[in-house]
């Protein structure tokens, strides 16, 4: 007997934890592309002429999202397939003496919240794992 969300003759995991995983692996790979660009931000918030760049992930999630829709109210989300990619978007020249366009205090506050969106989503991929591993082990909780 089939059970819905596994794959037939599979491992008897969830589909879904799959797609999970690529998803969130994608996910883990943005935020660290995106801190290392926070991170050049504010390296450089003295370099004269220097414009501030940012990674964009909504964008293509969004366009993502209107392609991915069920046929069938019973089928699982879309969570695999290809991977969606960031564009990098530059800043406007900056408003000081010096042509500097990079705010500290904003660039701060933008790596602290994609630091807190790694945390929060390495804890998911650890919990999606932990998932994976139980009909290995024959765990039951």
């Amino acid at each position: 007997m089939e059970r819905a969300g596994c794959k037939p003759g599979g491992n008897n995991v969830p589909s879904v934890v799959g797609g999970s995983l690529d998803a969130l692996t994608q996910s883990l790979r943005f935020r660290l592309a995106r801190q290392a660009n926070l991170a050049s931000n504010v390296v450089n918030a003295d370099t004269p002429g220097y414009r501030r760049s940012d990674l964009r992930f909504e964008a293509k999630l969004s366009e993502a999202a209107v392609r991915l829709q069920r046929s069938d109210p019973r089928h699982l989300q879309a969570g695999g397939g290809t991977p969606a990619r960031w564009q990098t978007e530059r800043g406007p020249r900056g408003t000081r003496p010096d042509g500097n366009g990079v705010d500290l205090q904003h660039e701060l506050v933008q790596f602290s919240r994609n630091a807190s969106a790694f945390t929060s989503q390495a804890t998911v991929m650890s919990r999606v794992l932990a998932l994976r591993r139980i009909p290995i082990a024959g765990e039951t909780r």
